[in-house]
């Protein structure tokens, strides 16, 4: 399987041929395009990104000093995949500090916010219509980060993108689970009608219950198929 690296605006971008490939690695993680126990191709990335070896071993390097990515005994390079205590701290950490940034995003709101969130989450719907889950996830990543980065907190956005690092790729085992009753949708939804009204009273409840209903529903699904996903998770063979 062959996935696209999308051009992602991410915080700290580099100039150089290595930092450019350590920052599309670190969005595809960022934004779920990887998927937990993906095991990455050093040739395949390098085709995919259309750059040599050198600089693709430098970001897969960096990117497993940093924890984001595993090596395995046999280096082989992967997404690591998150145990339910990892899920439930990563999560709770999440909510903390993402009320406190949609309440700061509220606080600073323009005029250009809701309509920019709106037009994701109608891409969002669309997917979900589509079917395409891989498109539901990059789009909710999406419309969390348009939101977050209207605070302007750059010290506190960094730290929930390290957060999303372990989150991101682990959202895609809520579907296709998560499209039966859209529950992601309807909190969405929330979060919009909040931003519209300006309403910083209550974002941070609707931003709480999307962050909690997904960790609970994402505990679920690893309880019941924990098995399954650690017994398969690091012979994925996809390449992007």
């Amino acid at each position: 399987m062959r996935t696209q690296l999308p051009d992602l605006q991410i915080a700290g971008r580099g100039n150089t041929l290595g930092e450019q490939v350590h920052s599309r690695l670190r969005g595809a993680i960022l934004s779920g395009i990887l998927k937990p126990g993906q095991k990455l191709s050093v040739r395949a990335l390098a085709s995919s990104l259309n750059v040599s070896l050198t600089p693709t071993r430098d970001a897969l390097a960096r990117l497993i000093a940093e924890d984001v990515l595993k090596q395995g005994s046999d280096r082989t390079v992967f997404v690591p995949v998150l145990d339910i205590s990892e899920i439930d701290e990563v999560f709770n950490l999440r909510c903390l500090l993402e009320v406190k940034l949609a309440e700061q995003a509220l606080a600073n709101v323009s005029k250009s916010l809701a309509p920019a969130l709106k037009r994701i989450q109608n891409k969002l719907v669309r997917s979900f219509d589509e079917h395409d889950y891989k498109g539901v996830v990059v789009h909710n990543f999406e419309f969390h980060f348009t939101l977050y980065e209207a605070a302007n907190a750059k010290i506190t956005l960094k730290v929930v993108e390290n957060l999303w690092l372990r989150a991101g790729p682990m959202l895609n085992l809520l579907y296709p689970e998560f499209d039966r009753t859209r529950s992601g949708v309807l909190k969405h939804a929330a979060i919009l009608e909040c931003v519209e009204k300006g309403e910083v009273s209550r974002i941070g409840m609707a931003i709480q219950a999307d962050i909690l209903g997904a960790k609970a529903e994402l505990i679920r699904v690893v309880s019941e198929t924990a098995d399954e996903i650690f017994a398969h998770a690091y012979r994925i063979t996809a390449t992007v």
